[in-house]
């Protein structure tokens, strides 16, 4: 069974986080999103797999991932030559010589128990596989209508949203497929099409995951994978190439990677995440389900709680930051503050978990795209997108 992990694409709904930068490169806690899936795979399948990415990903960014984690040897890349999800499987299962593949989407999250539960239904029954989740108010890889552990059909992404769903369960973007699916797509049929004549002709088994799982296609949504990443496996690692003051206090799990800085009086409280080379300065806070990632910047006196400092960020001194993501060197001026307490009646695709007081206020604070630049003295959310030339749109 050959393992592929589908990274391409870079969706306009990741907006303004992805404004000049691919989607699948930003991080969560020092990986990059695709790197999650993969290593998930490459964790039960024991062999090599193939990562699929499209011409607008920077090769030598994900060689160098790879290669920072040992995994360059384990993977192969391919070029994506046309855009849809159909042409990406043509080309796979024409290039290979296996009767089966594990393919699953790069912006999926989910831990290798997931997959091994893929692999143990296929196993058992010789059939095609589903990951399938009770999660049915998030459709971004079609609807599963269930009977017993069989799928009965299921209904694309575009299709849910323009029909009356009445059933509880949702595809999780991981599939088992056999060579005969690109007979399917080579006829004319879309993915869901293939997939409901696998339905008739072999029967799609369902392997139903009530666990960690997540599917970042919206900006917040990488603050949802920060939850799971840094949950209740979240195990202290303090690199001793990290320089971090002794009169700084590190609370709970908290993670600091080789040249990280961390200052006098600082307070991280974690699970927390201290990327290589990120500093934290005097008298910081930085407070749970928070990410430093590589080269960022909390400034003196600055509070952090629950957001990702993408690469090379800077939240300026006397700030506060809540509930955001600001993107690749991107600047929150000195003394930003960001609101994140959603009011009641704003709707939100895909909200965060209920948080705040008695977790009973949804919060979501302010996305500034790479390079962006929250003006010193700014008060701004909540719910916010920001762009490199200072647009604004609120979620």
């Amino acid at each position: 069974m050959l393992p592929v992990v589908l990274a391409a694409g870079n969706p306009r709904r990741m907006l303004p986080l992805n404004e000049g930068h691919h989607k699948f490169l930003l991080k969560v806690a020092g990986n990059p999103i695709f790197l999650y899936s993969l290593k998930s795979l490459l964790d039960v399948s024991g062999g090599r797999s193939l990562l699929v990415i499209d011409r607008d990903m920077p090769q030598e960014e994900v060689q160098k991932s790879l290669t920072a984690r040992k995994l360059q040897d384990k993977v192969d890349l391919v070029i994506q030559k046309g855009s849809s999800l159909e042409e990406a499987l043509r080309q796979v299962i024409d290039e290979a010589s296996e009767e089966w593949f594990l393919v699953t989407y790069g912006d999926v999250i989910a831990p290798a128990d997931a997959f091994k539960l893929m692999i143990k239904t296929h196993e058992e029954t010789q059939r095609p596989v589903a990951l399938v989740i009770p999660r049915p108010e998030i459709t971004s890889y079609g609807v599963a209508y269930v009977s017993g552990k069989s799928l009965k059909k299921v209904i694309s992404p575009e299709k849910a949203h323009g029909e009356a769903i009445d059933t509880s369960f949702v595809l999780g973007g991981v599939f088992i497929l056999p060579r005969q699916t690109i007979d399917l797509l080579n006829d004319g049929n879309n993915f869901y099409e293939a997939m409901n004549y696998l339905i008739e002709r072999m029967g799609i088994e369902i392997a139903l995951w009530s666990g960690s799982w997540v599917s970042v296609d919206y900006p917040w949504d990488l603050i949802s994978a920060l939850y799971e990443v840094l949950g209740a496996d979240c195990k202290t690692v303090i690199s001793p190439r990290a320089k971090v003051s002794p009169l700084a206090v590190l609370e709970g799990c908290v993670i600091v990677e080789d040249d990280a800085f961390i200052d006098h009086y600082a307070v991280i409280r974690g699970p927390a995440y201290i990327g290589r080379g990120a500093l934290v300065g005097k008298g910081a806070f930085v407070r749970e389900f928070t990410s430093l990632e590589e080269g960022s910047v909390v400034g003196a006196h600055t509070e952090v709680k629950r957001s990702i400092l993408q690469e090379k960020a800077t939240a300026g001194s006397f700030s506060l930051i809540t509930d955001s993501v600001l993107g690749p060197q991107s600047v929150a001026e000195p003394r930003t503050t960001v609101i994140s307490d959603l009011p009641s009646d704003r709707r939100v695709l895909r909200p965060l978990p209920l948080q705040g007081i008695l977790c009973e206020k949804q919060k979501l604070g302010v996305f500034l795209a790479p390079r962006g630049r929250i003006k010193a003295g700014s008060i701004v959310g909540p719910g916010v997108k920001i762009f490199r030339d200072g647009g604004i749109e609120h979620i």
